[in-house]
């Protein structure tokens, strides 16, 4: 009876063994922006529009390049990979409609295009002046703060959007553009001065105007599935290295097999590799065969999170 007893046990524990584990893989993962926008590996260029006005031009030019630097930096493209280009702004001529952003998307070759529309800007005050404390130089001892209130709209397209939508942003707020003298200048020259900090300001709202588009990161877990076998061990390795093409083409391996389990495991593992690559729709055709041959508890986590990409 124990002889039978201890074989018995053996048994349940030869079976626990062979069968699958799960893995732990934690993630950053990345989210569309507070704009509701997906710009991640697309091209972006940014137009902006001179008027007669110099202060706003200035303005304007700061602005579009205060953003595009910024989201440069957020989606690592590098320095200058997004174009920036001026326009001539024409009475009466209609810029933000979708047949005008579509004919600028293909003359800066880029997937989606910003444009910021003619700044409307109200009357600039000069504040009074108050001594610099370490003065670079004498031509700097003294500060004039001007402050000016501006409207702007900003235009986006994007061709790779389904919707084929124009997206319209638009905002307020008051410029308060620095103007440095020794202390002796007149009022035009102030004006002047402060008219030249318009580009200096622009670029910083720029920057405030880009973080409204830059993506959300998020930490997720995410569970993979093996087996006590060198070679689901190896697939794992290059997973948690976040080389998921790696492992994919491992887990491509252990397809041949009729253990429906562990041919299950592996279509599981595929489509979880496919979602972190960005290939969603392939990710469900091996999450559905997955479920066709040995559903997983954990494939209707995954499913979710899928199709919630989808969605973006």
């Amino acid at each position: 009876m124990k002889r039978i007893l201890f074989q018995l046990l053996s048994l349940a524990l030869l079976a626990v063994s062979c069968g699958p584990s799960r893995h732990a893989v934690h993630v950053e993962m990345r989210y569309p922006s507070k704009s509701g926008l997906e710009l991640s590996g697309k091209t972006l260029s940014v137009v902006y529009l001179e008027n007669d006005n110099p202060a706003a031009n200035l303005f304007n030019e700061g602005m579009a390049d205060g953003f595009a630097y910024a989201l440069e930096q957020d989606y690592g493209t590098g320095e200058g990979s997004i174009g920036v280009y001026k326009m001539r702004c024409h009475q009466g001529a209609r810029y933000a409609s979708r047949d005008s952003l579509l004919n600028l998307l293909i003359d800066t070759g880029s997937d989606v295009v910003f444009l910021l529309d003619t700044l409307q800007l109200g009357t600039m005050t000069i504040g009074g002046s108050s001594k610099v404390a370490s003065a670079a130089s004498p031509d700097s001892a003294y500060l004039n703060i001007g402050q000016v209130q501006f409207s702007m709209a900003m235009h986006c397209f994007d061709a790779m959007d389904k919707s084929e939508l124009v997206h319209t942003f638009t905002g307020t707020s008051t410029a308060n553009p620095h103007a440095y003298s020794a202390g002796k200048a007149s009022s035009v020259e102030l004006y002047r001065k402060a008219e030249a900090g318009m580009l200096d300001e622009g670029w910083q709202a720029g920057r405030q105007i880009a973080s409204s588009f830059k993506s959300e990161w998020k930490h997720e877990q995410y569970s993979l599935v093996y087996f006590d076998n060198e070679k689901w061990y190896k697939a794992l390795d290059r997973a948690e290295a976040y080389d998921w093409k790696g492992a994919m083409d491992m887990w491509i391996t252990l397809l041949s097999t009729n253990d429906m389990l562990r041919r299950s495991c592996a279509e599981y593992n595929i489509a979880t590799a496919c979602y972190m690559l960005g290939e969603y729709d392939l990710a469900l055709e091996w999450l559905d065969q997955s479920d066709k041959d040995n559903k997983l508890p954990y494939s209707d986590a995954l499913r979710k999170r899928i199709n919630e990409r989808r969605a973006f």
